[in-house]
């Protein structure tokens, strides 16, 4: 958990700077990593996306949904999920995108 925090901390400048790949990259590392890592015994779902939100909120960035719905989004987060365990974000950032333009479209 400490590298992890460290690895948030030094990401931190190129991600807030505005949003941009730089902060899909950081969302999808921040969300990706945590649940790699997985901190707690009984899943990890509402911790990570308590600390999701924390995250958009103090990038100034949209409160997005963060919970896949339907089977075809499940499906498609896994596999994001999957890519990410082998380090490969763009997956991820994928999603990301998909609930930001979900977010702008429901404003």
């Amino acid at each position: 958990m400490r590298t992890y925090a460290a690895d948030l901390a030094v990401r931190w400048d190129e991600a807030s700077a505005a949003l941009s790949d730089l902060t899909l990259e950081y969302l999808a590392f921040a969300e990706g990593r945590f649940l790699t890592v997985h901190p707690f015994r009984d899943f990890n779902g509402r911790t990570i996306r308590l600390f999701l939100l924390e995250l958009l909120r103090r990038l100034d960035l949209p409160r997005v949904v963060l919970a896949a719905e339907g089977e075809t989004a499940r499906a498609t987060y896994f596999t994001a999920l999957e890519a990410a365990d082998r380090l490969d974000w763009r997956p991820l950032m994928a999603v990301w995108r998909e609930r930001f333009a979900r977010a702008d479209t429901s404003a």
